[in-house]
């Protein structure tokens, strides 16, 4: 049990205190008890309307408040299938052209002066093809550069790291505070951000997408004889397009713009 609440839902536990040889596996599938949020659930939360104010409305007028790690890291997610702490850790290194494809490319460092980033497990180290609307609607790519030149190394440099990872702000910010707010967390339902995840494997599944291509991009373990081999000769202007760009929400994503040259200077 407590390796699953470890593996599912990373933004709240980080360590395995009983971590023992003695303890068994449940045998039962882990998607089995996966739950995801519903395409309803996916407008709701990206409604303009709540999800705006509740990050930038700043009552308090303080100058130190996070908000552009909160904006960008759900709507990264829902287009990438990324954990969390994937997505908190971000470098600006990490964000480039490959095959005339812009890609987050996961890898874990720590060597060399690096800033150490880490991994779930070596099949999370990958290269994720953005989304066009992250490209082009949100302009994610230019928003990286300039923080690149503003001198900082990781992208969300704003996310203090505590402990071992930087997650733990955003993953107060949306399951504690705003999954609340909009009523979808409550005493009937356990959504998360890592919700998400389940969401785009479902998403995918319904049209069809190729199950190896969803489980690369989602970092998830090759379990067929010989996978991870085939795998190693997916390229990403293949996983683009035949994966990543059948991501298609049903939202307005051009009402979620802001424009952040004016506030990150």
């Amino acid at each position: 049990m407590w390796n699953f609440l470890l593996d599912e839902y990373p933004e709240h536990i980080t360590e395995n205190v009983f971590k023992s040889n003695l303890i068994r596996k449940n045998p039962k599938k882990r998607k089995d008890r996966r739950e995801s949020f519903t395409d309803d659930d996916i407008r709701l939360i990206f409604n303009h309307k709540t999800y705006l104010p509740a990050i930038f409305d700043n009552p308090t007028g303080r100058d130190n408040t996070i908000q552009y790690p909160y904006f960008f890291i759900p709507i990264l997610a829902i287009f990438t299938g990324c954990r969390l702490e994937e997505l908190c850790q971000m470098r600006v290194s990490d964000i480039l052209k490959v095959k005339n494809v812009w890609v987050y490319r996961i890898r874990e460092e720590g060597e060399y002066g690096d800033e150490e980033t880490r991994v779930k497990n070596p099949y999370s180290e990958r290269e994720i093809p953005l989304h066009s609307v992250l490209v082009d609607t949100f302009g994610f790519v230019r928003y990286v550069k300039h923080i690149k030149k503003l001198g900082h190394s990781r992208v969300f440099w704003e996310l203090p790291k505590r402990g071992d990872v930087y997650h733990k702000n955003v993953g107060r910010f949306f399951n504690d505070k705003y999954l609340k707010q909009i009523g979808l967390k409550n005493e009937r339902r356990s959504v998360s951000f890592h919700s998400m995840r389940h969401s785009i494997e479902t998403h995918l599944t319904n049209q069809n997408v190729n199950p190896r291509f969803i489980d690369f991009l989602q970092g998830h373990s090759q379990k067929g004889v010989g996978g991870n081999v085939y795998m190693k000769g997916i390229t990403v202007d293949v996983l683009l397009k035949e994966c990543v760009e059948k991501i298609n929400w049903d939202v307005d994503w051009k009402k979620l713009k802001v424009d952040w040259t004016k506030s990150i200077r």
